[in-house]
């Protein structure tokens, strides 16, 4: 062969039909160039790989990847394409359209008619529109959503209003500057360019006074040239509409961003399916799992969704956050996988979802999900790459603020600790990641909040490992979010309560992370200890009382004894907290152990030397001293030892140092009011009630607030004052909704079920107690937190309702307040009243 052949070619038999006979000319025109693909590379501005392709006779290539071709190697393109073609017809017949088909690489036209087009109805409805609107609609999205599949159903469903035409410039394999895209534009259109012409000047002359849809596909990595060329074109264009696929928008004036989604995910269920029918329950009608369940069936045929294996096929289309390219290679993996195995090895979905799960006439960078990601990441500056690597760590999301702490000051070489402030350079580094579709912004009370895909994470999370800053990510994650939950606990005696139990509830994910993962090499045991004080009051009203539990078991056997002397109070502090939460948690027993250690520990702790060290060590003490009687009052409390709940109570109060922390002082006069109304002593009950409600009421202290409220509601509707009850329980649920305190919701509503049975408003109280079920039974917790005094209202208020209605009309209304929920069920029976009986 004359030339510089390079890596020798497989052979082609032209008998084989049109697409070797086509590749066997190219190969002639490259050899009588005598040109490498690498030289021809440099003179069309696409990849050496497309070009090499474009010969290699497997698949037909582009219209403009062809003309690149023969340009390249110094031949008149103008003949070969209408030889393009011909060969088109050959293979595809003569019903297919041009456009359509000049718009799909390598002939996956064929490969796109073959397959259904699952779960953009909205978005093929809304596109079209903008299309018709915008000079210039940009798609944007992660790799992998589909964009590039959307784009051309958008035009097939548009072409007959633009009567000068559709055309498609593929940019995935173009690379260079200057002329590049404008080069591209020209070829796709069928305009002859040479070194003297301006291709801009060219289309304009060509297109002028038509009606034309222009697709440019796959901007990201041309923005600048593609940006340029649209803003020429639409300037001495007017009639020009362009349609653009990127990962991130193009910024340019006239254009409108549309956000392309992954596929609908099925909602959420208990983990368990029912005997219902393939097309009923839960995951009916989720796009995700409509094209997973499509591409699995023509990959490994008999594959159906059925009522047996519907859960794990969800669990396939959350793991791989309904990313239409992660699912379709998922899917091909099932000729070799049953589903259980391919759901358990996607915790390695890079390697799994590789090469051999390919299409292979898609383009190169859509056979495998890591290629995919790769090419997002060469993208990337330097900062974005780090930030993406670091955000990776982060569950359930990172607010702004935390993201620019995170990713600030020297978090690229891992030099420097994070510092008190947000680094004000992070900003433009998470905007970027934010317009490259890597991360996904919400807003959530007023805040932004970042969202990373879980494939977008994994990916960071691998590389974060390659690179060798994976301890010090680590260590800033840790950092920031432990230090968050100290702050809160530091703030809870405090007007700031509210606002810390909100922000640590948005965090529950990142706190368990954290928590339960190990601490790394260097960390001081003090960081995680200190950071249980925040830990109490957050699992509580949050609903996470059980695990708040298993954690604190978890970070107590880690840490049986203080790690040193100057930590005993800050351990001792984590043993209240890990006593608080077992006791909630129906575990006396575990309770009672705890509580002991921390108490003998306290007792044998020697004081520090020094006089002020010693007195504030003594004062501290005290407090903690104090607050275990607190908690042994009210483990008593709770199974109605009332007798020794007093006397630990009164035990406490004695101190005289009690930790505003804790809420030491105000539960414990809570406490001995909940005594006095179990035993009878109404008045007493009041009066100790609204003491503590004043104590809470001068600190600040939301939560409190709500329980003491719900004691009085209790007190008066004993009393048979129904007015004053409901009013009181009015404004404790009032205070839950502030903190957003599921499980004390649940628990006013059942006092407010029994006082509108007490009223005769039996109906009301049964949807009532339905929605209550649905909070309590996930959660795991014992009803009323064991309280059995306050158990009792519950049964009452089911025999009264029970009585009136009858067992039907009951279930009737207890179904009806299942289904409507908890807090649209108390928003009617509040404002605007559910009826009587």
């Amino acid at each position: 062969m004359a030339g510089k052949p390079g890596r020798r070619e497989q052979p082609l038999d032209p008998q084989n039909g049109p697409l070797e006979r086509l590749a066997l000319r190219l190969r002639e025109l490259r050899e009588r160039a005598g040109l490498t693909y690498a030289e021809m590379a440099d003179v069309a501005h696409y990849a050496s790989s497309t070009l090499s392709q474009a010969a290699a006779g497997h698949r037909l290539p582009t219209r403009q990847v062809l003309l690149a071709y023969v340009r390249a190697c110094g031949e008149d393109p103008d003949p070969w394409g209408d030889h393009w073609e011909r060969v088109r017809r050959d293979l595809y017949g003569p019903e297919a359209q041009r456009d359509a088909l000049a718009m799909t690489p390598y002939g996956a036209a064929g490969r796109e008619e073959g397959t259904s087009f699952v779960g953009r109805g909205r978005e093929l409805a809304e596109g079209c529109q903008l299309i018709e609107r915008c000079r210039v609609l940009t798609l944007v999205g992660v790799g992998g959503v589909g964009k590039t599949r959307l784009a051309k159903h958008l035009v097939r469903q548009a072409a007959d209003r633009f009567a000068g035409g559709t055309y498609c410039v593929e940019l995935a394999d173009r690379d260079g500057s200057g002329d590049v895209v404008a080069g591209a534009v020209a070829a796709a259109v069928g305009v002859g360019t040479h070194a003297d012409l301006d291709p801009l000047a060219a289309l304009a002359a060509r297109l002028r006074g038509r009606r034309v849809l222009l697709l440019l596909d796959n901007c990201e990595h041309l923005l600048d040239e593609s940006a340029r060329t649209i803003n020429a074109l639409l300037a001495s264009l007017p009639e020009l509409h362009v349609l653009a696929t990127s990962r991130q928008p193009l910024d340019i004036g006239e254009e409108q961003v549309f956000q392309v989604r992954p596929l609908g995910l099925p909602a959420p269920d208990d983990g368990h399916p029912d005997e219902a029918s393939d097309t009923d329950g839960p995951h009916a009608g989720s796009p995700a799992v409509t094209l997973f369940a499509d591409r699995a069936a023509a990959a490994s045929p008999g594959f159906r969704t059925t009522a047996e294996n519907r859960h794990t096929v969800a669990q396939v289309c959350r793991k791989l956050d309904g990313l239409p390219l992660a699912l379709e290679i998922a899917a091909r993996r099932l000729r070799t996988l049953t589903l259980d195995e391919l759901l358990e090895r996607l915790d390695h979905r890079f390697r799994l979802l590789g090469p051999g799960g390919r299409d292979r006439t898609a383009h190169p960078r859509h056979q495998a999900l890591r290629a995919l990601f790769d090419w997002s990441y060469e993208l990337c500056t330097a900062d974005e790459r780090a930030a993406w690597q670091q955000l990776s760590l982060c569950s359930g999301g990172v607010l702004i603020t935390d993201a620019e702490h995170l990713c600030g000051h020297s978090a690229v070489d891992g030099t420097q600790e994070p510092a008190d402030g947000p680094d004000p350079g992070a900003f433009e580094t998470l905007a970027g990641l934010v317009d490259k579709s890597l991360l996904t912004r919400a807003d959530v009370g007023g805040h932004t909040r970042f969202h990373m895909l879980e494939t977008v994470r994994a990916y960071g999370q691998e590389r974060l490992k390659e690179s060798g800053r994976a301890l010090y990510a680590q260590r800033r994650h840790r950092a920031r979010y432990l230090g968050l939950a100290a702050q809160a606990g530091a703030a809870y005696g405090s007007p700031e309560q509210a606002g810390w139990l909100r922000r640590l509830r948005c965090e529950h994910a990142n706190l368990r992370q954290v928590v339960t993962a190990p601490a790394p090499a260097g960390e001081p045991a003090e960081t995680v200890l200190r950071a249980c004080l925040g830990l109490w009051l957050h699992c509580l009203t949050s609903g996470n009382v059980g695990e708040g539990a298993r954690w604190m078991r978890m970070i107590i056997q880690r840490h049986p004894l203080p790690p040193t002397p100057r930590t005993t109070l800050t351990w001792c502090r984590a043993v209240w907290v890990a006593g608080f939460l077992l006791i909630i948690n129906g575990d006396r027993d575990s309770a009672d152990e705890v509580i002991g250690r921390g108490e003998r520990m306290l007792a044998e702790a020697p004081a520090p030397s020094g006089t002020a060290d010693a007195a504030a060590f003594e004062a501290a003490g005290d407090e903690l001293r104090a607050a275990f009687l607190q908690l042994r009052a009210l483990a008593a409390l709770v199974i109605q030892e009332t007798e020794s709940a007093v006397e630990y109570s009164l035990a406490s109060l004695a101190a005289g140092r009690w930790s505003t922390m804790l809420l030491t002082q105000p539960q414990c006069t809570a406490q001995l009011g909940l005594c006095a109304i179990i035993q009878g002593d109404r008045a007493r009950a009041i009066s100790l009630i609204e003491r503590a409600l004043a104590m809470s009421e001068a600190r600040g202290d939301t939560w409190h607030r709500c329980y003491l409220l719900w004691i009085l509601a209790i007190t008066h509707g004993e009393s048979g004052q129904m007015e004053e009850a409901l009013s009181h329980l009015h404004h404790a649920l009032r205070h839950t909704w502030e903190i957003d305190e599921q499980l004390g919701e649940a628990s006013l509503s059942e006092t407010l079920a029994w006082l509108l049975a007490s009223s005769g408003k039996a109906r009301s109280a049964a949807v009532v107690l339905g929605a209550v079920d649905g909070v309590w039974q996930p959660s795991g917790v014992p009803r009323h937190f064991g309280f059995a005094y306050m158990a009792a209202h519950r049964e009452r208020g089911v025999g009264q309702a029970r009585r009136i209605l009858g067992v039907s009309e009951y279930a009737r209304a207890y179904q009806e307040g299942q289904r409507l929920g908890l807090r649209n069920v108390l928003e009617r029976v509040l404002v605007e009243g559910l009826g009587t009986a």
